[in-house]
């Protein structure tokens, strides 16, 4: 992709350092960046996941590009003495406890400053979640595509920023939406997707696009 960059970063938490990558233009540095919250690592939850990638390439051309990976995960630090991928996470799953998460993703929102001061929020799956609970005031935008809302409690009513909702027409991850979405989000589903989105990721990438042009 000419002209845009991709820079591994080491990104400083409390609990330890979480590996990240930027994709930018120079000329944007000066613009709103784009944070990508992946999806659940037992479901392909990186940042090579082939939607996080797809976003951070298409949004690069517009927006500096920060995507992670969360604790246990790529070259982020181990917790819980230096479990396996599957047995940390796995034994968050049973807990349903993922407070250290969240507060993970709040710390990387903060150190995103460094290379932007406002930003467009984005989480896949788990990530919406994950996004959520982070949403913060320098947030321009909220977008979540295919939240899990049947497996977890989604905090709606605290959304101030425009929000768009992407679902998937044949999504047997998540099923279907349960909980009443705030009245002023836009909702877009693809037609003749899963959850994983498969073939479907520039798809994806236009409906995003389309909304953070709308939301500056």
């Amino acid at each position: 992709m000419d002209g845009i960059f991709c820079q591994e970063v080491t990104i400083g938490c409390d609990a330890g350092t979480i590996q990240g990558r930027i994709h930018y233009r120079e000329e944007n540095m000066e613009k709103p960046g784009v944070i990508l919250c992946p999806p659940h690592p037992l479901l392909a939850g990186n940042m090579d996941n082939n939607v996080i990638t797809a976003l951070a390439h298409r949004l690069a051309d517009h927006h500096t590009v920060l995507s992670f990976n969360y604790r246990n995960v790529g070259q982020s630090f181990k917790a819980e003495g230096n479990l396996p991928l599957f047995e940390y996470w796995d034994r968050l799953d049973q807990k349903n406890d993922f407070s250290a998460i969240s507060c993970d993703t709040s710390e990387i929102l903060h150190w995103s400053a460094r290379f932007f001061k406002r930003f467009h929020l984005i989480g896949y799956s788990f990530g919406a979640f994950m996004a959520l609970s982070a949403l913060s005031d320098s947030a321009l935008s909220l977008t979540c595509i295919t939240p899990p809302l049947n497996e977890h409690e989604f905090n709606l009513a605290s959304i101030r920023c425009p929000t768009l909702f992407i679902f998937a027409d044949n999504d047997d991850i998540v099923g279907t939406k349960k909980q009443a979405l705030p009245a002023q989000t836009v909702v877009h589903e693809i037609k003749n997707s899963d959850h994983f989105f498969r073939g479907q990721e520039q798809n994806v990438c236009d409906v995003v696009t389309e909304f953070l042009a709308t939301s500056a």
